[in-house]
């Protein structure tokens, strides 16, 4: 388990499930993430059982603090262990989570986990460019535009450019400090 300010990282569990199912298949959630098909509980299932094998991926559960109640998902996907990066990946599942810093904190807590603690290199985000939120903060949080991938997000009748973020570990101390 990782500990913040105000928040924890727990693995996930299978009584986790359902709520990250509904999470994802909400349209607060679902316009932000790749996922195009909507979720059942047998890709859950599915999903879950991969965790433990696939040494590409580490995800966590968000709890609260005080409450210890669930209310997002996060982690490092895509890990390239020979290159040193893996991309971020973070949602608040429920509209009254958000904008408490919750996001903020298990942020700090993947980067400090990811460069000190598996030690790589580079750990990015790809956005896609109807996400201002995200932008602003992953930019608020150090992050550095990289480029973009062109028009490779297909939503809502038209196609949108992914915008790849990055932080290098030689960067992340700065962030600390301040």
């Amino acid at each position: 388990m990782l500990e913040g300010e105000s928040i924890k990282l727990r693995q996930v569990e299978e009584k986790d499930l359902s709520k990250l199912r509904d999470w994802r298949n909400s349209p607060h959630i679902r316009a932000y993430t790749r996922e195009y098909r909507p979720l059942n509980m047998l890709k859950q299932n599915t999903w879950l059982s991969s965790l433990s094998t696939d040494q590409t991926t580490i995800m966590f559960v968000i709890e609260e603090l005080e409450s210890s109640e669930a209310i997002g998902c996060c982690g490092l996907t895509y890990i390239n262990w020979k290159e040193g990066c893996g991309e971020v990946s973070i949602y608040i599942g429920e509209e009254k989570w958000q904008g408490k810093r919750y996001a903020t904190d298990a942020l700090q807590i993947l980067l400090k986990y990811g460069f000190h603690e598996l030690r790589l290199h580079r750990i990015y985000a790809v956005i896609f460019e109807y996400n201002e939120a995200s932008i602003k903060f992953f930019e608020k949080n150090g992050f550095k535009f990289e480029g973009k991938h062109r028009e490779a997000r297909f939503w809502n009748g038209k196609f949108h450019d992914e915008l790849v973020y990055g932080i290098l570990d030689y960067e992340y101390p700065v962030l600390q400090k301040s």
